[in-house]
């Protein structure tokens, strides 16, 4: 028996006489509920096109209709409902499925079941529906789908020792989706072992992503690109060779997932960025906004599609920015972030182990325990102000990065004119004193920094009390990402003082 059909008939045996069963893939589920009920059992379907089989009233294209005609003669037997989300919000629906819960649970034997793509559930029948998540087709399922696809393309002489490479590559991926992924590629001219198996995880990885909340982003940077943040890099060396299949099948402990959090422009982002790059796996943005947004349907049931896409697409990185605001750690939270909340944490503790979360957080004071308490983040990173000895890196950065020599340029001065300066103000600044002598038609220097660092605000003075609050914070809390102390704010408030006076 197969891993759905075990799924299903050990709900059955609970005797529930409701099920939703949650899946976009409705001749699959339908094709193991007629295994469980016998190939020669009738199985009672209701659309809202047709209304309920068998049944001689027009009217039953009402769900609720129908539902009275199945409780008026309630016998053993499996009914399903297909696609009856849409009329969740009646009134008469709901007292319906009710009404037929108390009915059916005292004939043996008999089961409805709403066969839905889409998560849609009444808080008052959440007592009443037991909800079945239909799992991704097994490896099994996807060997005989690749065999049966592979046979009607007899001119490509695929050998039989890669039929079951491409299942596993398929993995995660609805049966009509991997169907869809293998007649492209096997269309195409690429057919070495490697060339399909890469075609196979682009397909796939366009697929996971289409829903636009869940975005691939491609990343070329190095841990030469990250000024300062000694500890967080050395840390992301460190396990750079145990992301794999290898090590899980060796026993080792593979990464779950890290937290940085700290200052605004500090490279936090870029440190998510660099994690997949050195790692060599696909990194993917998950939208929380989007997510949100209604744009795509029930916000849980988005949310759980996007962790069912990245589960498909492992090994990867999934970065989630500013989580506090992603998953509703606000004055505003709602039930429905939540659950979304609480999903998030039994995913994080469940997931798959080549699912890597590189999250990133501002305001940390209002994390809640529970999601930076070990077991959830193998670690938790505060990334602060950067020093001296990290701003002059900083500079070297983007100095070369625009095309100039660091040795030309004064870096005692640049330190003086930016102490308290985070890396996007250093690069900006850079940026700034580039596009002022292009407009003179000369090389910048020194002295054009210095000129617009005097005439920009850092954010450590616009938000020195903020900061100080996170620093305060995080002292206990988090390990710090880099060996420097950060800012001095004593140093800052004398500045502030001499300059006024």
């Amino acid at each position: 028996m197969n891993v759905l059909d075990q799924r299903i008939e050990k709900t059955l045996k609970a005797r529930h006489p409701i099920l939703y069963l949650h899946s976009p893939e409705e001749d699959r589920v339908m094709r193991s509920l007629q295994r469980i009920a016998g190939e020669d059992a009738k199985i009672r379907c209701w659309t809202c096109t047709h209304g309920l089989d068998d049944s001689e009233d027009p009217a039953t294209t009402d769900p609720a209709v129908a539902l009275e005609e199945l409780i008026r003669d309630p016998r053993a037997g499996f009914f399903v409902f297909k696609d009856l989300t849409p009329f969740m919000d009646d009134p008469a629906l709901i007292r319906g499925l009710r009404d037929a819960y108390y009915t059916l649970r005292s004939v043996k034997g008999a089961h409805l079941f709403i066969l839905s793509p889409v998560f849609s559930l009444p808080e008052s029948l959440a007592k009443n529906i037991y909800i079945v998540d239909i799992p991704p087709p097994s490896t099994d399922d996807l060997v005989d789908l690749t065999k049966n696809i592979v046979s009607q393309y007899t001119q490509k002489n695929i050998p039989d020792s890669l039929l079951r490479d491409m299942a596993l590559s398929l993995k995660g991926i609805t049966i009509y989706e991997a169907e869809h992924v293998l007649h492209a590629v096997l269309s195409g001219q690429k057919l070495s072992r490697t060339s399909l198996l890469d075609e196979i995880r682009d397909t796939k990885k366009t697929i996971a992503t289409g829903a636009g909340y869940l975005e691939y982003v491609p990343s070329d940077k190095r841990l030469d690109h990250v000024g300062g943040l000694s500890y967080l890099k050395t840390w992301i060396t460190e396990r750079s060779t145990i992301f794999n299949q290898q090590s899980i099948d060796e026993g080792l402990p593979v990464p779950r997932g890290i937290l940085i959090m700290g200052v605004s422009g500090c490279g936090k982002s870029l440190c998510a960025k660099v994690v997949a790059n050195i790692w060599n796996v696909p990194l993917f943005r998950l939208d929380m906004n989007l997510v949100f947004s209604n744009i795509y349907g029930n916000p849980e049931a988005a949310f759980h599609k996007a962790l069912r896409a990245i589960e498909s697409l492992a090994p990867a990185v999934l970065w989630i920015d500013e989580i506090e605001n992603g998953l509703g750690f606000t004055e505003r939270t709602n039930t429905i972030q939540s659950h979304i909340f609480s999903a998030f944490l039994t995913w994080m503790q469940e997931k798959p182990p080549l699912v890597f979360v590189a999250a990133t957080a501002n305001r940390i004071e209002i994390l809640p325990a529970e999601l930076i308490r070990k077991g959830r983040f193998d670690q938790v990173f505060f990334v602060d102000l950067p020093d001296d000895e990290e701003r002059q890196e900083l500079f070297r950065i983007h100095l070369e990065s625009n095309g100039a020599d660091p040795e030309k340029f004064k870096m005692k001065s640049l330190m003086l004119e930016t102490k308290g300066w985070n890396g996007a103000e250093i690069e900006q600044v850079v940026i700034a004193a580039r596009i002022r002598a292009h407009k003179e038609n000369r090389a910048f220097n020194t002295r054009d920094i210095a000129d617009l660092a005097r005439m920009m605000v850092p954010l450590s003075r616009t938000m020195k009390e903020q900061i100080k609050i996170l620093k305060d914070w995080a002292w206990d809390r988090a390990t710090p990402a880099s060996k420097g102390r950060g800012t001095d704010f004593s140093i800052l408030e004398a500045e502030k003082t001499s300059s006024a006076s």
